[in-house]
């Protein structure tokens, strides 16, 4: 049933900061964009493109090396840098290389790892051993579908403050068995840089103040922070292997309260953290999210409305039940669905009624505050458990200050509220699921 009740509405502000999904690398319900990538392709000696008309009308191997850039990173966090060796040759491609070099120094890389583990580093720099490619006989030329063999490569990154891009140089080579002497096709070799493209190999840091992104590296500890339009941030653990971590903030309606719960309305200071990367089992209880931000208020008594990323929901018309497999909806409060049975409307948050759970399953009814809603399709539709978290006290923890964090609790969800002065407090949120919450 609505376990919480109308008495929570007569709570202060109230905290609802977007979080993205924590499913896996498929994709998320946040969807932010903050990484733009660009991809270089190669260039012989002579500057000829390596796929292009005027490549194939000279007598060298077919070959391209790509490398694949991504902008808009936090200086000090993970980067990743692809590439791919391409074969457009006739015969196959024997024992194909990729080394990758950068500047400045000054922005302090270290190679961490690469998938698949195909790259070491070596003298200075990253040395890439790929499988031979096959060739592609007569099907061979510019508009031809090249075999392909592809490496993410993970570094640290900590740029020292005035470096603001990194300019990384690709060179491919293969083993020759005619006109080099039998070792690597030096005079054949296939360069990214910017000597062609101005673009390929660059990877510019960002430096927007409502936005943060990094790649999360194993193990590792990771901060995003914003400070447009209020100081916020999210801090994280990674996982077993690197994911994309992006951070956004910003402003609904900073004017014009809105209505971020049925008979609760809230500023409109939105963070979004995008985690949809993050591999399956990354957080949990025992690996939870913390969030943090300062929020226009004049006491500690705030609570966060989190509305979880969306999963599967199976719909029954005849019962006017919503059922759940693996995902319990047994504390939500609401449901928003981002596709829904008619006549109910996606992006709308329904209330949670008559929750039941059993054998891993949830099911439960909904209702506009009024009774119980029908529909009349059935069948397998998607939706977001939404949650008001602080309204009970058993998810309100201490201490915490403007300074310290609480500590994780036993059991997420939490919020722990401090007061920075009579006009705002620092709110900390921690939780083991991503989805969407706000002020």
């Amino acid at each position: 049933m609505f376990r919480k009740g109308v008495r929570r509405f007569t709570l202060g502000a109230l905290l609802i900061v977007s979080v993205a999904a924590l499913v896996a690398a498929t994709g998320g319900s946040a969807g932010l964009s903050l990484v733009p990538s660009y991809t270089g392709l190669s260039h012989d000696s002579n500057g000829v493109v390596c796929n292009s008309t005027a490549a194939f009308g000279l007598n060298e191997r077919h070959y391209c090396l790509a490398m694949t850039t991504y902008n808009n990173l936090k200086r000090s966090g993970g980067i990743e840098v692809d590439l791919a060796m391409q074969n457009y040759d006739q015969s196959s491609l024997t024992s194909p290389k990729a080394t990758l070099t950068w500047s400045p120094a000054a922005a302090n890389l270290s190679f961490v790892s690469s998938n698949p583990a195909i790259c070491s580093v070596q003298a200075g720099s990253v040395v890439c051993s790929f499988p031979n490619l096959p060739g592609l006989g007569s099907a061979s030329g510019p508009g031809a579908t090249p075999t392909t063999s592809s490496v993410k490569l993970f570094f640290s990154s900590n740029a020292d403050a005035g470096v603001n891009a990194v300019d990384f140089t690709g060179t491919g080579t293969a083993k020759e068995s005619g006109n080099d002497n039998g070792g690597a096709a030096n005079a054949e070799a296939q360069i990214v840089d910017q000597s062609v493209d101005p673009k390929a190999g660059v990877m510019t840091y960002g430096n927007s103040d409502s936005t943060d992104a990094t790649f999360s590296l194993p193990g590792s500890g990771s901060e995003l922070d914003a400070t447009v339009p209020h100081t916020s941030s999210v801090k994280f653990r990674g996982g077993s292997s690197p994911f994309l971590a992006q951070f956004q903030a910003d402003q609904q309606n900073p004017t014009t309260p809105g209505v971020c719960f049925p008979g609760i309305s809230c500023t409109g200071l939105q963070l979004t953290t995008d985690l949809s990367a993050a591999p399956t089992g990354t957080f949990s209880a025992t690996n939870q999210i913390l969030w943090t931000a300062d929020v226009v208020a004049n006491n500690t008594n705030v609570v966060a409305y989190h509305q979880y990323d969306d999963v599967p929901i199976t719909a029954s018309a005849s019962t006017k039940t919503f059922t759940t497999a693996g995902t319990s909806f047994a504390n939500c409060d609401g449901v928003s669905f981002t596709t829904a049975p008619a006549p109910l409307q996606t992006g709308h948050t329904y209330l949670v009624r008559n929750a039941t759970t059993a054998n891993g399953s949830t099911s439960f009814q909904i209702s506009d505050g009024k009774g119980t809603l029908s529909f009349t399709d059935s069948g397998a539709f998607r939706g977001s458990c939404v949650r008001v978290i602080g309204d009970q006290k058993a998810e309100k923890i201490s201490p915490c200050s403007v300074s310290a964090a609480p500590a994780p609790p036993s059991v997420p969800p939490a919020i722990c509220v401090a007061k920075i002065d009579n006009t705002t407090v620092r709110v900390y949120l921690w939780d083991s699921g991503n989805g969407k919450i706000g002020f």
